[in-house]
């Protein structure tokens, strides 16, 4: 039952700070999507931080991991925006964002984690 409402508190912060970034980076047709992608940086990058701190099996996980960076990152904005893109005949830009998005997004969860390590 905790754990839930961890996840319920920590999905709505999530959800309303990635609706905050994407009205601070409001995405234009045929433009790269940036709010999109700051939020799936941030949350890569966040996750790196906690995992190696935060027991997966715990309530803190579940509140931080699943509600609070599932909230506030998006696959699936992610995997429209890409679709409109190349629906906007922007083939160049669609190819960047996905480039951009898994390296970025990789070497920030990297760059956490490893930090972790270090400490």
């Amino acid at each position: 039952m905790r754990a839930g409402l961890l996840v319920v508190v920590g999905g709505a912060a999530g959800a309303t700070a990635r609706w905050t970034t994407h009205e601070l980076l409001p995405s234009d047709p045929g433009r790269f999507p940036w709010g999109t992608f700051v939020v799936n940086v941030v949350g890569c990058l966040c996750i790196g931080l906690v995992a190696r701190r935060i027991p997966r099996d715990s309530d803190l996980w579940a509140g931080i991991v699943v509600g609070g960076l599932g909230g506030l990152t998006t696959f699936s904005a992610f995997a429209v925006e890409t679709r409109l893109l190349l629906a906007d005949e922007r083939p160049g830009v669609a190819i960047a964002y996905v480039a951009a998005t898994l390296i970025v997004g990789i070497g920030a969860t990297e760059l956490a984690r490893s930090s972790g390590e270090a400490a």
